[in-house]
């Protein structure tokens, strides 16, 4: 499931009705209380304290960062800054709005080559050509860094919903792993997410059809147990397909570096669509 998103200009895919500012004004609210944002963060931080470990001193660039969200727990690991399209999600009293860049992440200012590790986190769907957006990434990426990166999964769950949510596409395994490669990125991780989710997307696929004038059932959270169900279910998902490279969820978790040594390596080879069909959950995940 790609979860409550708020669609950009700048490079993030085409405008819609989600962005406006009733939306962003309780967008910061629905990612601390919402079950899938909850559980998302979760699995990044435990994915970040597993690729640079509890060091102080990495250099992180968070892209597509909002109001600096997840910053309270991810400068346990460094110095953040952040690149955010959007802003009228960045409160004016924002504590991190000096270290916010209001910019697409193909029209940023130069920053050098010298990030540690690059967030970004259901960004990359949003972005038309995600190739170059990834090229973008490897030139701000050090030698040996790290991108962590998510995305929405699967073909067979496009819906009305993706095209409300502004999305470009949906990714597979062996799509995903492709466009990271032809950036120059040596993929260490890649792994569904969500796969309990994958059923009722479907049957919402089937049986609903979205409004484009009330997307309260993309930010809301449900009530209070129920949330906590669902943010435990999530959690338990992500211990089991850290282990377990399941064949289908309907969200994709890639951890990439940039090869030492590297100053710029493109692959020019021709890649398969973002949308192509999944692989064989025989496939090296």
């Amino acid at each position: 499931m790609t979860g409550p998103e708020v669609t950009t200009q700048n490079g993030t895919g085409p405008q819609t009705t989600l962005m406006n500012s009733d939306y962003s004004s309780f967008y910061g609210e629905v990612y601390r209380s919402h079950w899938w944002w909850q559980s998302r963060e979760a699995n990044v931080l435990h994915l970040l304290g597993r690729s640079v470990g509890r060091r102080k001193g990495a250099k992180i660039l968070d892209v597509g960062c909002g109001d600096g969200f997840i910053w309270p727990r991810l400068e346990q690991f460094g110095s953040v800054q952040g690149i955010e399209p959007d802003e009228v999600l960045i409160a004016p009293d924002s504590p991190y709005r000096s270290r916010i860049e209001i910019s697409g992440l193909l029209e940023g200012r130069d920053r050098g080559g010298d990030h540690d590790v690059v967030l970004l986190l259901d960004v990359l769907e949003h972005i038309q050509d995600d190739a170059k957006a990834l090229e973008r990434v490897v030139s701000l990426l050090r030698p040996g860094g790290t991108l962590v990166l998510t995305v929405p999964a699967l073909k067979v769950l496009w819906s009305e919903f993706d095209e409300l949510s502004g999305h470009y596409r949906r990714y597979d395994r062996r799509s995903l792993r492709a466009v990271l490669a032809a950036a120059g990125l040596e993929t260490v991780s890649l792994r569904y997410t969500f796969a309990w989710t994958v059923l009722p997307l479907f049957l919402r696929r089937l049986f609903f059809t979205a409004d484009a004038a009330e997307h309260s059932h993309f930010v809301k959270a449900p009530v209070r147990p129920v949330n906590a169900l669902l943010r435990l279910l999530s959690l338990l998902d992500h211990q089991v397909t850290r282990r377990i490279p399941v064949p289908f969820g309907s969200s994709l978790t890639a951890v990439a570096v940039k090869p030492a040594g590297t100053e710029k390596t493109v692959s020019r080879h021709p890649r398969p669509s973002g949308c192509a069909p999944t692989e064989s959950p025989t496939e090296k995940p």
